[in-house]
């Protein structure tokens, strides 16, 4: 994967060092953020070639970051990445637009699926 620029937004702060570590260990730059206004105002300042949201419950909090992101960023691939599988969240992410939907993936497995969806996004 070459250098690109990622915003993460999780809620539990050890599941965004997790994350950031494995993408940290390929060159990545990464904004971090704790909260969907957060990674709004992140986005509305910054250029991302990727973003991963998480979704912990049965509600999609990430909604505003998803349409933001693709509003401002449309061909930036965005994952959303779930610690409760729920398939109303699912369905609603694909049909706003998310790139993919994991159910608790290792985070080696992410790389994989962001380096797909990155090469896609160039080809388009």
């Amino acid at each position: 994967m070459k250098t690109a620029t990622g915003l993460l937004l999780f809620e539990e702060p050890q599941d965004l060092e997790r994350y950031g570590a494995i993408l940290c260990t390929l060159g990545c730059r990464l904004l971090m953020c704790r909260s969907g206004d957060e990674a709004v105002q992140a986005l509305e300042n910054e250029n991302v070639s990727f973003v991963i949201i998480s979704q912990g419950t049965r509600a999609f909090e990430g909604r505003q970051v998803l349409e933001k992101s693709l509003q401002l960023h449309p061909r930036v691939p965005v994952l959303v990445i779930a610690r409760v599988l729920d398939m109303q969240c699912y369905l609603e992410a694909m049909d706003l637009g998310a790139s993919d939907y994991l159910e608790r993936p290792d985070p080696r497995d992410v790389l994989w699926v962001l380096d797909t969806e990155m090469r896609r996004a160039e080809a388009d």
